[in-house]
Order: C-alpha cells, then structure tokens, then sequence
C-alpha cells in the first residue's frame, strides 16, 4: 500500500506545476538532537528540498538555525566546538563578577539562600541555569537574523513551539526574535529560566507538544518529514536526586504527546527515529556520535522513502539560490545610545562599561562581550540590546531587567569539623544584605554566626562613583572564639582558649577591575583571651590597627578551581602612639595557582607571615601577633592550633582527579574528586633559629564533593613525626 501511495504522488507531482511543500519537524531531545544534523546532512546529500521547518526545543535550535541559513555542517562544526560549559551555567562566570560578590564566597561557600525582589518579597530563583548566557550563544548564532522579525521571511519558513507555564499549552511562535523564540522553546522547566515573550512566560515545547506534526499541517505541508529523538521514561527509575525526578517527569510529557503526535502522520509522511539507546539528553560531549546516529538512520530509510523526494541537480540548485543562502549583514554605524535600566544602578554606571562607542562601526562579538561583563555585576536578570532607527539615527539600546534578588539576599551556611583526635567544630551562619540603598549602589550587609564562633557584624558599603570602583565602609563586630589549644607539640592533652574581640573600623577602597582590590582601613577593637590552665590570661586588650590590603582573585571556582590566581598582601601596623596596647608590624601573604589538564589539577598554595618590631609585653597572652597553623591542608596531620608563632610559612601542593563532574547542572549535580596533598610548613617565635631542615613535612589523601551546601571532604592528614589525623567536614575549613 505505501509503495502504490508513494507511486501516485510521484506520477501526481510530475504533471503539476508545482512540487509538494514538504515540511521537517523536528523533536525535542536534548543532546539527543544532534541527530537532527545528521539527517539534514543526508537530506542536503540527495537533493532533497524543504520548504518549512518547525521545530521544539533542540529540534528549535537544530531548525532555526538551518532555517536561518547556516549548512548542517556549519551546525555540526557550532555543536561539537562549543565550549557548552561556558553556557550552560549554574552561576555567573566567577571570573568575571565584582571583587565584593567574590568576598559573599569566603564565608558562605554553600548555595543556599533567598532573594528579595522589587516588591520587597522573599523569592527563590526561577530556574537552576542562568538564561543570559544561553540567550547571548543564540543570539551569536542568529545574528544576521535580527532584522528578520516575521520567520516566514527567513530563508525556510520557521516555527518553534514553547509552553505557556501559565496553562501548559502550546505556544507557536512565529515572528519577533529567533535567539528569544529558540531559547523558549529550549528551557527545560526547573532547569534554564523562564523567558518573557508577548507578555506569557514561557519554557520548553516538550511539555506540550514535543513532535509538532500539526503545526506543520497547518502551515499548509504535503509531505511531512519528522525526526523523533524524545527520550522514553524509565519504568525502573531509582528516585536518588532531584534531577532523576525533574527528568524523569519532563520525559513522561515528553513522550506521551510525542505518541499522540505521532498518530497524526500520515501514509505519505516519514518518521526517522535514530537508534539513540545509551545517550541521554544531558550528552553534549557525545555529539559526533550522536550525530552519526541520525545520518545512518536516514541513510537506513532513504532508498524506501526518501528517494522519490530528490531532485535533480539542476533543480536543487535553483532552490539553494532561494532557500540556503546564508546573507551576512553589514554592522551598521553607531549613532546613539541609549539605556532601558528598570535597576536601581544608575544610566552611566552600565554606559561606563560599553567599549562600544558612538561613531563606531558595530562590533557585535565586542558588545556581546560587553553585556555578559555587564550581566555578571550580578544584580541583572538580562542585559539585551537591539538597534533601532530613532530620528533618522541608527541607535543602540541596551535593555536591562532586574534579577529576581534584586533588593536582597539571604545566604545560610553550614559547616562541620571533626578530626577524630577530640578536636571538633560547628558553625551555623545567616547573612541579610540590602542591595540598592541609593543610586550608586549602597548596599547594608549584616552576618551572623554561631557555633565555634559566635559572630554579629554589620557594615554599610557606599561606593563613590558610578561604577563602584571606589567606595567607603564603615563597620560594627562582636566575635568570640572558643578552640581547644594543644598544651605541647605531640601530645594529645589540649586546653580550651578563648578569644574575644569587639568594635569598630572604618576602611576605604578601589576595585581597580572585577579581579584586583586595594584597600586601606583603620579599626578601635577590644580585645579579651582566656586560656585554660594559664593564670595571667583573661585580661582585656586595646587594639587600633591600620592596615593596607592589596587583593587578586579571579580563580573560576572558590573551592574546586581549574584557572586563575587568588592572593592576598596585608600590612598591619599596632602603635601605642594611638591607644593600642599593642606595638608591632606585621605582615601576611598567600598565594593560590590552579593549573589543570583534563581531569587532572594541581594547585600550588602559599602563605607566609611575619612580625617585627615586636615589643608587645612577653608576659602578656596576646594572640593579634600570632600566625596559626594545623588543620586539613593546613599541616594536616597536626591538629588546628598545634603550630603557633610569631613568624610562620606554609607551602601546599595539591593534586585532584575529576571522578565525576556535575554535567549540565554543575555543582549541584555533585561533582567527585580524589587526591593528595604535600605541605610543608611550620610556625615560630622570636629568638627560635628556623632552616629548611627545620620545616616540618605533612600531606594528606582524600575524597571530596562539591555539594550544594559547600565542600565535603573525608581525609586522613600525615606528619613526617608521626602525627596524624582524620578530617570530616563540610562547608568550610575553621
């Protein structure tokens, strides 16, 4: 029956004027929709024309750019060289972000918290990925398609289908922006964000209609060519992680209005369905063969079902010249610009951080830089742009909207410690921090804390010029420590000491770039230290230190990094002149050096410390001209407090093999690590001769998480002496 049908459309087509209008539909499927590029690779091979494409999800993507223009082998080339990474992420590109987002890092390491928005409510984020680098890839490769508003005037008809999170239902979009329209078709619900379009939310098609065979036919198709690469749901899934439950739910959507599409095919329309068993849609470093995959099964059917679609050479042709030509757009002039800014940042703050000028021939790859730089201030949900002809001018606008914690965050942390030897840790900490107190960005951070140590703080940040590089901060503390202290180097008996310090400073800085900090401040404390078993302890102490502070950090990952370079100098100086019962100087430096190949890391960590001028009274228990080592990584096979000194050194080398990494979600799929360390280190007094045959030697093995409450680690610490220890913890080194 299907070769008498197929017989009666060839003898029916070759006495009309016209040839049937043959439609692609393509599938959602994740990663799995890199055999869409296959099957156009086998579709371009044999002459085989199309007329309309309608696409959901990557089937969008796959679609909307062939409908654009670009070849399948300029597709396959885009999916198998992206650095997918780069876009699809679970935060901002650390990089990149304000030295003071970095700072929120060094004490809360887990990613926990909540927002507050514009209307001052509590709001978790709306998707695990971030939108705004995905929509920027998009538009990258949609760029000489901006102008093109109505996708019937693209080079092949489009359509993509996304899912109104309203009401569930489909949404066929047809005009306005391709980046946007494929994006919404694309965002995996509880995975990227939501995007706003004509006023609907929306997110990805496969949750309401992932095999669009009906649009098609209402595009006025013939023939229907359709590609299924949906996933099919597990009927023995293990319920172990949330993202096992996100995905197993969106594939049963998925594939049950799949099946209903399916039956609306025809006997003159062609399912390809690649054999794609063992890739999920989370592969992206599988494309090559995922790809193959979908050529081999088109490659399987051709001679059945495709061939009588094929055209002559001459024909074929004809209709590239009017249906794949790829037009590059000439960047036009810039004469103005304008800002669209719903923040509380001011106009010139984001302006200041265009490179785009006005006079200036359009540099897209240049701008696109320039709105993610803007994006990872992190207080923006999107930075956009568009030009627009306003007047006669050819102006540039840029369209920021609000991130969903725009007036405020709170971040939560917890951290425990145990290195089996008695010696034992918890903290339990919560930080509120109101953003856009004025148009130069203030902001009012206060911590808490409680466990180990009890700590209140608050600070008010004033930056003094538009693009916050130069600000003021006042600040309030009350900390008390309480720590078991070893009485004597090697032996087990510790003391509890206990040390508190309250009062006031006030600094001034300047964020030279996102990476480099400079700081000066002054500060009026009290000091209080009780050490068990020593009778002149508990007395209090003034101290007025100054400092000056020089930071770097632009390591890609506070914990677990690969690139960059982290470092702090600091001098402090304690003079009797301004009331302090302190008298020294005293100077620290550390230093930490990611290098990393493939799964391998090595990280080279240094710190260094030193007093001089010391004439603090030697009878007196004062810690402000101590530098402490012990602890995991830090000599760790001695307990925290073990080494004490008022001069100290420490060298690490840290190697780490990726086991697992967290895939599309990052961090919060919980990547694996395995390694060792080598430390070598130690910290003495005045007077006490120290070599390098003096240093002692110390290293670790271990295993570790990167989990959404910080780091875990379970490790044992060696010493060349002979101690050692255990280390569990989770969410931050004491």
């Amino acid at each position: 029956m299907k070769i008498f049908i197929v017989l009666l459309l060839t003898i029916g087509f070759s006495f009309a004027d016209t040839r049937p209008k043959i439609a692609l539909v393509l599938s959602g499927g994740g990663a799995r929709g890199g055999a869409h590029v296959g099957v156009l690779k086998v579709l371009e091979k044999n002459n085989i024309p199309i007329d309309l494409i309608v696409g959901t999800s990557m089937g969008a993507f796959v679609g909307g750019l062939y409908a654009s223009g670009m070849s399948a082998d300029e597709i396959k080339e885009m999916l198998i060289t992206t650095n997918w990474e780069e876009n699809i992420r679970t935060d901002f590109d650390r990089k990149d972000t304000p030295m003071r987002t970095k700072e929120v890092e060094y004490t809360y390491q887990g990613r926990l918290g909540l927002g507050v928005n514009v209307k001052n409510e509590i709001v978790l984020p709306t998707g695990v990925l971030k939108r705004q680098p995905m929509l920027m890839k998009f538009s990258e490769l949609t760029e000489d398609s901006r102008n093109i508003k109505d996708f019937d005037n693209l080079p092949i008809p489009f359509r993509a289908v996304a899912t109104n999170i309203v009401n569930g239902e489909a949404v066929v979009l047809k005009s306005g922006s391709l980046a946007k329209s494929i994006y919404a078709s694309s965002s995996i619900p509880g995975g990227f964000q939501p995007i706003l379009i004509d006023g609907i939310d929306l997110v990805d098609g496969g949750i309401s209609d992932n095999i669009p065979i009906q649009t098609a036919k209402d595009m006025g198709a013939d023939i229907i060519i359709a590609v299924d690469v949906s996933e099919n749901f597990e009927d023995d899934i293990d319920v172990n992680s949330y993202f096992v439950v996100l995905g197993q739910m969106v594939n049963i959507l998925m594939r049950k209005n799949a099946n209903e599409s399916i039956k609306k095919l025809t006997d003159k329309d062609i399912l390809i369905t690649p054999e794609l068993d063992g890739f999920t849609g989370l592969d992206v470093q599988k494309y090559p063969q995922i790809i193959k995959r979908g050529l081999d099964a088109t490659n399987k059917i051709y001679a059945t079902k495709l061939k009588y679609l094929s055209m002559s050479d001459e024909d074929y042709s004809k209709y590239k010249k009017d249906h794949r030509v790829f037009k590059k757009v000439e960047a036009p002039i810039i004469d103005a610009i304008e800002i669209v800014n719903q923040t509380y940042i001011s106009d010139e703050s984001i302006l200041k951080r265009l490179k785009v000028k006005v006079g200036d021939r359009l540099d897209r790859s240049l701008l696109r830089q320039n709105l993610m730089h803007i994006y990872n201030m992190t207080i923006f949900d999107s930075v956009e742009y568009d030009i627009k002809e306003l007047d006669g001018k050819n102006t540039l606008v840029i369209i920021t909207t609000p991130s969903w914690n725009n007036h405020g965050e709170m971040n939560f942390a917890f951290g425990i410690e145990d290195d089996s030897k008695g010696h034992s840790a918890y903290s339990l900490k919560f930080g509120y921090t109101k953003f856009g107190i004025n148009s130069l960005g203030a902001e009012w951070k206060n911590d808490f804390e409680i466990g180990k140590r009890q700590k209140a703080y608050t600070e008010f940040f004033q930056p003094l010029d538009t693009t916050q590089r130069y600000y003021v901060k006042p600040a309030l503390l009350y900390e008390n420590i309480l720590d078991l202290v070893p009485i004597q180097e090697g032996k087990k008996a510790s003391a509890e000491l206990e040390s508190r310090r309250y009062g006031a400073s006030f600094s001034a800085g300047a964020y030279i770039n996102t990476y480099y900090q400079f700081e000066v401040g002054i500060g009026a404390y009290k000091d209080h230290v009780v050490a068990e078993l020593i009778d002149d302890s508990g007395e209090d102490y003034n101290a007025r230190p100054i400092y000056a502070s020089i930071s770097v950090d632009n390591l890609d990952d506070l914990n677990f990094p690969d690139t960059g370079l982290k470092s702090t100098i600091e001098i402090t100086k304690e003079m009797k002149e301004l009331g302090s019962d302190y008298e020294h100087t005293k100077i620290y430096l550390d230093l930490e050096k990611p290098l990393s190949v493939y799964n391998n890391n090595f990280t080279t960590y240094i710190k260094a410390g030193t007093v001089f001028n010391n004439h603090n009274d030697p009878d007196k228990l004062m810690l402000n001209d101590m530098f402490v080592l012990g602890g995991l990584f830090n000599m760790s096979g001695y307990a925290p407090y073990s080494l004490i000194g008022n001069h100290m050194f420490l060298g690490v080398v840290k190697y780490r093999y990726r086991i697992k990494d967290g895939g599309f979600f990052g961090s919060l799929d919980t990547p694996l690590y395995a390694g060792f360390s080598l430390e070598a280190g130690d910290a003495w007094d005045d007077g006490m001769s120290e070599s390098l045959s003096d240093v002692k030697k110390s290293g670790t093995v271990y295993g570790a998480a990167d989990t959404f409450l910080g780091p875990l680690y379970l490790a044992f610490g060696f010493a060349q002496d002979g101690s050692k220890s255990f280390y569990l913890y989770l969410g931050e080194k004491f």
